[in-house]
């Protein structure tokens, strides 16, 4: 018996296409069981993890119960169970928060509680952490950043004028308008308020960076506020404490949400 062509041409595409099936479905599952393996491969190594550096007595990774037995006195203080506990660091008085991700330490912030201006404490601990961590991976000022930003005002402002005055000398004619017009003026004047203004209202920010550890000392001062903090964070555990604090922050909405 002979096969028609025309019967034999939907059989082939038929058995192509089954195979063609059959071998995406073989990547697809050997795709996942790599994944699967890499990703059990990460857990286990993320819960063996414990730094050779951290904050204090304390290393990245340690679970609640490590902490605790290296920070008595610290006490659950949140519905996620990270822990608080006081103490004193470079002589100031702390509250000392342990963040944990995955039931893993990640961070540990410090808020100091201090007396007089937050830059006078800023500079002090600055000092101390760049004898420890070397010199800052960067700084940040609001004070200086107003000041700078008069700077470049006011020489925009001088040179508009110095330019205008030169071209009317050379012409023998008076400049019909002022150089510096009312608008570039009150730019000048916002910019010295934004001066005077900062020397009470300002924040500070300076970053370190070892290998295991990122820290960010901030200080900021308004009329009737101040605050001096610390924070010391896992580069290891970093990605874990992102998804953590972003599932917080969604629980916390729902939670708000509910309550209307």
């Amino acid at each position: 018996m002979r096969w028609s062509p025309t019967l034999l041409l939907p059989l082939c595409l038929v058995t192509t296409a089954c195979g063609t099936s059959a071998k995406h479905q073989a990547l697809v599952e050997r795709r996942s069981a790599i994944r699967l393996a890499d990703e059990e491969r990460e857990l286990g190594a993320r819960q063996a993890y414990r730094s050779k550096t951290g904050f204090q007595a304390t290393r990245w990774g340690m679970t609640r119960e490590e902490v605790l037995a290296v920070a008595p006195g610290a006490v659950a203080h949140n519905a996620w169970g990270d822990l608080r506990t006081l103490g004193t660091v470079a002589g100031r008085l702390a509250v000392i928060d342990y963040v944990f991700a995955d039931g893993q330490l990640a961070e540990v912030t410090l808020h100091f509680q201090t007396s007089g201006a937050v830059r006078g404490n800023f500079g002090a601990l600055d000092e101390l952490l760049t004898l420890k961590y070397g010199k800052p991976a960067s700084r940040s000022d609001s004070a200086l950043d107003a000041a700078h930003h008069l700077a470049l005002v006011q020489m925009a402002n001088n040179l508009s004028e110095a330019s205008a005055n030169y071209h009317a000398a050379r012409s023998g004619v008076r400049p019909v308008t002022p150089p510096v017009g009312s608008v570039e003026r009150q730019w000048e004047a916002n910019a010295r308020e934004d001066v005077t203004l900062a020397a009470i209202d300002y924040e500070l920010q300076n970053t370190w960076k070892d290998a295991e550890t990122e820290l960010l000392l901030t200080g900021r001062q308004e009329p009737g506020q101040r605050s001096l903090t610390l924070q010391y964070q896992s580069v290891r555990m970093k990605p874990y404490l992102s998804k953590e604090l972003a599932v917080r922050s969604e629980r916390r909405k729902v939670e708000q949400s509910q309550e209307l």
